[in-house]
């Protein structure tokens, strides 16, 4: 792969990435105020949409594993706000979504009034731009063998699970269906590049987490694990986690901060051979390349500008100098290893 190819992908990745994290993060923090989580609603709305479904088609559907779901299910049984009809077969049940549970859907719909990042990109595209957008991830999720999702977002579309579109314009409403799509597309190909990444650094003894963390530090040296934390969009004590074994592993060193309980954190040598022992074995085996290869560069730049505009409306600042950075260590590798 040539190397602006190869840096176009690294972009488009990460682009998409942190764009999806901070709709998930801000999302997260809206729906936690009503007292449950993001990943709770998602199945009560997935439930709604599709009564009776089952627990592995929750986990399809919702990219996650069936025991992630049953764990959930087991908390919302607990809130009242899912109940489960006893089947012939005793080792099957229906689950749906109880009187409770509604109010928790209802609560949650995002309005005009509410502070949800997707609406700050309402007026940040036309519609032929934005067509651009969905269609784009709508061919990678394709690849990607995920076109099951479609079904879901016209469900929650035409059911208005998400969003409250009484006070918008028809033209609104419109975009913010097409907005509900890309989001979710978003967010399928996000957590499916990272599996796929996090598969592949087995061989390494690293976790995806890890990885992150160490190319943080690699573009900001010095950064404190506070920052980290805001940067990687992890709570403090995952930030603290994942630094705890990166040093664990003698990946990077400290210095004392200025800042209270905090400490300057910066790669050591092991830790920049292991990113560039990553990138050797994985950089063009990640499937990312596969979906990517008959994309033309004029078409993946095109891409890569929108996303430019949609984490600077979301004011992720961070993302322009991360790339400036990274881009220049994968320059040096590239060009050491071709």
């Amino acid at each position: 792969m040539n190397n602006n190819k190869l840096l176009d992908t690294h972009a488009f990745y990460n682009l998409s990435r942190y764009c999806f994290l901070n709709i998930e993060y801000n999302y997260s923090s809206v729906v936690e105020a009503s007292g449950i989580t993001l990943p709770q609603l998602r199945i009560l709305w997935i439930l709604k949409a599709f009564p009776g479904i089952s627990v592995g088609e929750i986990a399809t559907m919702g990219y996650w594993t069936c025991p992630t779901v049953t764990n959930i299910l087991k908390i919302l049984a607990k809130k009242h706000l899912v109940v489960k009809d006893e089947t012939e077969n005793k080792k099957l049940h229906k689950l749906h979504v109880t009187s409770e549970g509604e109010r928790y859907i209802d609560i949650n719909k995002q309005g005009k009034s509410n502070n949800f990042h997707l609406f700050d990109l309402l007026n940040l595209f036309n519609e032929d731009e934005l067509d651009f957008i969905v269609n784009f991830y709508k061919d990678i999720i394709i690849k990607c063998g995920k076109d099951h999702i479609f079904e879901y977002v016209d469900r929650i579309n035409s059911l208005s699970l998400k969003v409250d579109y009484t006070k918008f314009s028809v033209r609104e409403a419109k975009m913010i269906k097409k907005l509900v799509f890309f989001y979710n597309t978003l967010r399928i190909f996000t957590l499916h590049m990272e599996r796929d990444h996090s598969l592949l650094l087995r061989d390494l003894n690293l976790t995806y987490p890890q990885l992150r963390a160490l190319w943080i530090i690699e573009a900001f040296p010095g950064i404190n694990s506070r920052t980290l934390s805001s940067l990687a969009f992890w709570a403090p004590s995952t930030a603290n986690l994942v630094v705890k074994n990166l040093y664990a592993k003698d990946l990077i060193f400290k210095e004392k901060s200025t800042v209270k309980n905090s400490l300057y954190l910066y790669i050591n040598s092991k830790g920049e051979e292991l990113l560039i022992e990553d990138f050797k074995l994985n950089s063009e085996r990640l499937i990312i390349h596969d979906y990517l290869k008959e994309i033309e560069e004029k078409s993946l730049n095109k891409i890569n500008n929108y996303l430019y505009a949609i984490n600077k409306r979301l004011q992720n600042y961070m993302v322009e100098i991360y790339l400036e950075k990274t881009n220049e260590v994968i320059k040096n590798y590239h060009d050491k290893f071709k």
